[in-house]
């Protein structure tokens, strides 16, 4: 016998699920607000492997965002110490304070892009050649950053951090790209198994033997709505794969949570359509 606290359980899911949008501030010091987004979503079940990595990477990241956050305030620090005194000493003080907040910055960013690439084993299997291609492009960008860190501790001079700055300011571009991508990605995932846990929710009601022909009219109007939920997954993944153009990013991800919204509510209609079903089922 199908139970109703099931399909009040997977509508309560699907609210958890909602989300809101990250913050798109473009300064660093912003990045530690907004990449908790997907750090919070909620958490279905892994395999044991992916579990523990995903635990080690999202701690992780939490210590270097809280490590970031310390070494940015104490360069704002000896950046003002520099600029009352201008004393080669605070020179000194200023450029290693840069060194270590651009280092840590980047220790920041990749071990949330470990967290963002474990995590999109979520329901994977919904979605797998989309999601692997993710999940290659975050490991480009985990390589990066490794790579950058081992010239920053080179740097001797302001030029040298300009340079440097300048150039990390256009890959940044496709670093939120990346990112906001794999979010959108993990998104899309999960609202494909709802869609797929409701239909087997469906498919045991209509094979009960209790069922007296009650979710006919359920079944008859699912392919409608089903495509209707394609359609605006489909439009979500389309828009991450927009072309970025300039130095400036283009922060496409309002776009994509106007279309999760558009399949939260489908998914909320099936799943109250079919609550009707059960309750009849329950009588």
């Amino acid at each position: 016998m199908v139970k109703l606290v099931y399909t009040y359980a997977l509508g309560a899911y699907i609210e958890r699920c909602g989300g809101s949008s990250p913050l798109s501030g473009t300064f660093l010091l912003q990045l530690f607000m907004w990449l908790l987004l997907f750090l919070l979503l909620a958490k279905p079940v892994f395999a044991q492997d992916s579990t523990d990595n995903y635990t080690k990477y999202r701690t992780d990241y939490l210590y270097q965002r809280d490590l970031y956050q310390k070494n940015y305030f104490d360069y704002l620090n000896k950046k003002d110490i520099y600029t009352q005194y201008r004393t080669l000493v605070s020179e000194k003080d200023k450029i290693d304070a840069t060194k270590t907040v651009l280092f840590s910055r980047n220790l920041m960013l990749k071990s949330y892009f470990m967290a963002l690439r474990v995590g999109l084993d979520k329901y994977k299997v919904m979605n797998s050649a989309e999601t692997e291609k993710n999940q290659i492009e975050i490991k480009k960008w985990e390589t990066w950053l490794d790579e950058q860190n081992l010239i920053i501790p080179n740097f001797n001079n302001n030029s040298d951090i300009q340079t440097w700055s300048r150039d990390f300011k256009k890959f940044y571009v496709e670093i939120q790209r990346t990112i906001y991508s794999g979010l959108a990605q993990s998104q899309i995932n999960l609202r494909l198994q709802i869609q797929n846990d409701i239909e087997s929710l469906a498919n045991n009601i209509k094979n009960d033997p209790k069922n007296q022909n009650y979710s006919n009219d359920w079944f008859a109007s699912y392919p409608v709505k089903s495509d209707l939920i394609t359609k605006s997954l489909q439009t979500a993944a389309q828009v991450c794969r927009r072309a970025q153009r300039g130095n400036t990013f283009s922060n496409f991800y309002p776009e994509v949570r106007i279309e999760i919204n558009k399949t939260n509510n489908y998914l909320k209609s099936l799943i109250t359509d079919l609550k009707s079903v059960a309750i009849k089922l329950n009588n």
